[in-house]
């Protein structure tokens, strides 16, 4: 929402013999890298800021990577604010899909902090189980067309405790040009 950065939660891959290669690349060099986080890795692939080794080192050369873009974080490709930089805003009948967020690093000291400082609760928030564990609970969650904040109050609640007071900035930062970790 803030910072322009590559998220892994949510990617959209074109076809192409382009976008094969470097998929394959960029997996065969997690692979043999197990240490280096996956966001960073495809973020510096794409040459997008984030860096796990030099330019030189990497497999495939700029001109060899997919054209690519940001998704829309305000209102359409939206992230739970569990990290300082994530939420959205806007009308929530026009979320496409909302990154959970859902993973041990998101309940981390720096999370727990971040949200006592906002008042965002007590921390972390499982919204994966909030979201996908209703069968008994809200069966026509899962048999219905009507959009999950309209059904229930919690999911409301819990979509709305990432919601941003203001729009996101015109000129939102850059993702942090990191150091790979084997240096």
């Amino acid at each position: 929402f803030a910072l322009d950065c590559i998220c892994s939660g949510m990617v959209l891959f074109r076809s192409s013999r382009r976008t094969k290669r470097w998929l394959q690349e960029l997996l065969i060099w997690m692979y043999q890298h197990p240490y280096e986080h996956d966001q960073k890795a495809v973020s510096a692939f794409l040459r997008a800021g984030e860096r796990v080794a030099f330019d030189s080192q990497l497999p495939l050369s700029e001109e060899e990577s997919p054209h690519w873009g940001f998704l829309d974080p305000e209102t359409l490709f939206v992230s739970a604010r569990h990290v300082d930089e994530a939420g959205w805003y806007g009308d929530p009948d026009n979320i496409v899909a909302f990154h959970m967020l859902h993973g041990d690093s998101d309940d981390s000291a720096a999370s727990k902090q971040f949200a006592a400082r906002w008042d965002l609760g007590t921390g972390y928030l499982p919204l994966l189980d909030l979201f996908y564990n209703q069968s008994e609970t809200l069966p026509q969650l899962y048999s219905t067309t009507a959009l999950p904040h309209h059904l229930s109050e919690e999911l409301r609640k819990a979509l709305f405790r990432s919601r941003r007071p203001a729009p996101r900035p015109e000129a939102p930062g850059r993702c942090n040009e990191t150091v790979p970790m084997r240096w």
